[in-house]
């Protein structure tokens, strides 16, 4: 009997855990990004980011810190514009933390300039939200990123030697 409990129990945290993305909070995070970017508002897109992704840059080379973001997209005129169709939880996980394809989306050019992989997190407070970790061009260093994440290990990537 209290193996059938047991197995109850696991079975419950592993379905509670297996959530869903939240495709219209993802789509409202950008859109506040974006429009912080637009306005050169970086109070509000800085709100969308984990605050030590938006100090260091913990992808990786392939990435920046979302100050630098805010930076360049505010001077050279571009959002990330994510592709939700493409919107993938990290491998291996059920629930998240969540990797999206981004077109970066320049409103001076009309177009795509370039693209990055983000990686999306629920902060770990009372507040529990969504949040922007990192992102970066290389889509193995924003998984390995992710890994860190879960795993509570130290975010900034080890240095090469």
């Amino acid at each position: 009997m209290r193996a059938i409990a047991i197995a109850a129990v696991l079975c419950l945290s592993a379905t509670a855990s297996a959530r869903p993305a939240d495709k219209k909070g993802i789509k409202a995070l950008f859109g506040k990004m974006e429009q912080g970017l637009r306005e050169k508002n970086e109070a509000q897109f800085k709100s969308q980011w984990h605050p030590e992704g938006y100090k260091q840059n913990l992808v990786g080379g392939s990435g920046i810190p979302g100050r630098a973001v805010f930076g360049q997209g505010s001077r050279k005129g571009w959002f990330l514009r994510p592709d939700l169709e493409k919107l993938q939880a990290l491998p291996g996980r059920l629930g998240g933390p969540w990797i999206v394809r981004c077109d970066v989306w320049s409103w001076k050019k009309k177009r795509t300039v370039d693209e990055v992989h983000a990686l999306l997190v629920h902060t770990r407070d009372k507040e529990r939200r969504m949040v922007m970790l990192g992102g970066g061009e290389r889509l193995e260093e924003v998984i390995a990123l992710g890994q860190r994440w879960v795993r509570k290990k130290p975010l900034p990537p080890k240095k090469k030697k």
